[in-house]
């Protein structure tokens, strides 16, 4: 847990750093482009768009000397938004949605990612730096999980784990925002709802991720601190990242629950670019190997390929 914390104010300095030492090339009077790598137009209540990225992944060997195995990987990411802005009011809304899938000779293809979030701000503005207002968020997987063992033979066999809202967490929190720097937004709730659903019978009977036995809704209320941050490091890399951390009143008020989310991307022509994407997550009722206690949890994806912006 130190480490994760230490790793917390890492996040938020280098953020405050970036954004510090970057001076504006263009701001004109009817548009801008800020950050986040948005372009958005002042004449316009809404601003939308996004960005879509495919990597693929391909290892075929014949003879090699130095050894290997023949492997597939395929990965997408779909990133889109939508932001409101009209006097003191603003609304932004992100969608993230990651999917990965890896073959190698002889193994049994496995996802490598599998990610659908949905994030919605609001805010009124009572100062440059301070926002009233809510958060509402959804997180889930689009498709199915399975966890991977091998026996003694070294075969590889596949346990169904998890599928679209099982599990699924929907938070509901009014609380404050504040902007110490552009594009540094830090939300804090003391007051947050939170929903775990199961909605899948064979994982609720297992009383998976902390549900009792049977059950398909868990009922969490507590503390809420969302932290989101994007950069443009350079002309053509961005950084974008988001860090979510809750405590529980009605369970363990001390494990925080942490998820992470981190993407880098550096272009290399108009159509192609290098992407990683780094998750973090720590759950105090998610146990991987039970009767072992919960781990913190880690994903790396890394992968050059095809980069549009909407």
């Amino acid at each position: 847990m130190k480490k994760v914390l230490f790793a917390f104010l890492l996040f938020t300095s280098v953020g405050a750093f970036s954004q510090n030492s970057r001076t504006d090339l263009q701001n004109d009077i009817n548009s801008k482009i800020d950050k986040t790598g948005r372009k958005y137009d002042s004449s316009k209540f809404w601003n939308k768009g996004g960005a879509i990225s495919l990597t693929v992944g391909n290892t075929a060997l014949s003879n090699w000397s130095g050894g290997g195995t023949n492997s597939f990987s395929v990965n997408g990411t779909v990133n889109l938004f939508a932001d409101y802005k009209k006097n003191k009011d603003s609304w932004d809304n992100n969608l993230n949605v990651q999917y990965g899938y890896v073959k190698t000779k002889g193994t049994i293809g496995q996802s490598s990612a599998n990610l659908l979030d949905f994030l919605s701000l609001y805010g009124h503005s009572v100062s440059s730096k301070l926002d009233i207002g809510g958060l509402f968020r959804l997180r889930t997987q689009p498709f199915d999980g399975y966890a991977y063992s091998t026996d003694a033979n070294g075969i590889v066999t596949k346990q169904f784990n998890s599928t679209f809202f099982a599990p699924a967490y929907i938070t509901v929190a009014p609380g404050i925002t504040w902007k110490p720097v552009k594009n540094l937004n830090i939300f804090y709730s003391p007051i947050a709802a939170r929903a775990l659903i199961i909605a899948n019978k064979y994982l609720s009977n297992q009383g998976a991720y902390g549900v009792d036995s049977g059950k398909t809704f868990k009922f969490q209320f507590g503390s809420l601190l969302n932290i989101g941050y994007a950069t443009n490091i350079t002309k053509t890399i961005s950084y974008a990242g988001n860090m979510e951390l809750y405590s529980n009143y009605l369970h363990n008020p001390g494990n925080i629950y942490i998820f992470w989310t981190n993407t880098f991307a550096a272009k290399l022509t108009k159509a192609l670019a290098v992407t990683w994407n780094f998750n973090l997550a720590y759950d105090d009722l998610y146990r991987p190997n039970p009767p072992k206690g919960p781990k913190i949890q880690t994903q790396s994806i890394l992968g050059v390929g095809f980069l549009y912006n909407l």
